[in-house]
């Protein structure tokens, strides 16, 4: 029990292994003012620890609060070589699978980059919420965003440089080097499926709503939040002051206070009880 008045207390946070899958979760304070909790998924190269901020943010709001991290990400079991070589989109969405069988009552998908499609083609087939993709990746209908492949033989890193170049703008160096340090290398076939328009997602299979948020400054070279928003008949925004890693922004909790406001609006039922 929280005795200083003056002093918001933190939401209480837990570690899980649920099948090999590192699941942080942050239990709201008064037991859950909202109805339905969030399961978040980070993008290549990152792991649960990338909704660090916003696992509390909502959890203080009152909304339950999972992330995950996929297989081979940060706390989540080890692949060997071979295996790792051969994991693709459909592995991921069967550990998001996983997790929401886990969790036991319908989530909020919230998927960033990969994850955005990630989580559109976990909606599929599984009785969510909504669905809420952030600076994402795109399915096949919508379209490639290169036109070459990466070698599949190693995962996939970039250096500094690069990394900073595509994804960050809105952080300084230090906290740059931190995210950076945690960062591991990606499946390049993910990669590929990704960039090269190798995965199906059918709108008509999706029944809850959805979100796109675009960044203002993005260098990944993803398609604009708009069209795929409209291959989904769904809202979209681009958020300004944002790069494409918004999530570890001084900003990105501007993105996240969005995110509720449209499921407060939306998603019948979502207010507080």
């Amino acid at each position: 029990m929280n005795t200083d008045p003056f002093t918001l207390p933190r939401p209480e946070q837990r570690s899980h292994q649920v099948s090999g899958l590192h699941v942080e979760q942050a239990v709201p304070l008064d037991a859950g003012a909202f109805r339905h909790p969030v399961l978040m998924v980070h993008g290549a190269f990152h792991g649960w620890w990338a909704y660090a901020r916003w696992l509390t943010w909502f959890a203080t709001l009152g909304v339950p609060a999972y992330a995950l991290s996929v297989r081979n990400h940060e706390g989540s079991r080890v692949l060997s070589a071979d295996e790792y070589r051969q994991t693709g989109i459909e592995h991921y969405v069967d550990d998001i699978a996983t997790v929401l069988d886990w969790i036991g009552e319908p989530a909020v998908l919230i998927g960033h980059s990969l994850g955005g499609l990630m989580v559109q083609k976990a909606a599929e087939d599984r009785d969510v919420v909504a669905v809420a993709c952030i600076g994402s990746a795109s399915p096949a209908g919508v379209g490639p965003t290169r036109d070459f492949t990466w070698d599949e033989d190693e995962p996939l890193m970039f250096d500094r440089a690069r990394m900073r170049g595509a994804m960050f703008e809105e952080i300084d160096d230090a906290t740059f080097e931190a995210i950076y340090s945690r960062l591991v290398p990606e499946s390049t076939r993910a990669l590929n499926q990704s960039g090269l328009a190798g995965v199906d997602v059918d709108p008509a299979k999706i029944t809850a709503p959805m979100i796109f948020l675009g960044t203002a400054h993005d260098g990944v070279g993803l398609h604009p939040a708009e069209k795929l928003a409209s291959f989904f008949d769904a809202e979209h925004m681009t958020v300004p002051g944002t790069s494409h890693d918004v999530l570890l922004e001084d900003s990105g909790l501007r993105v996240a206070a969005h995110i509720l406001g449209w499921l407060c609006r939306t998603v019948p039922g979502f207010l507080p009880r």
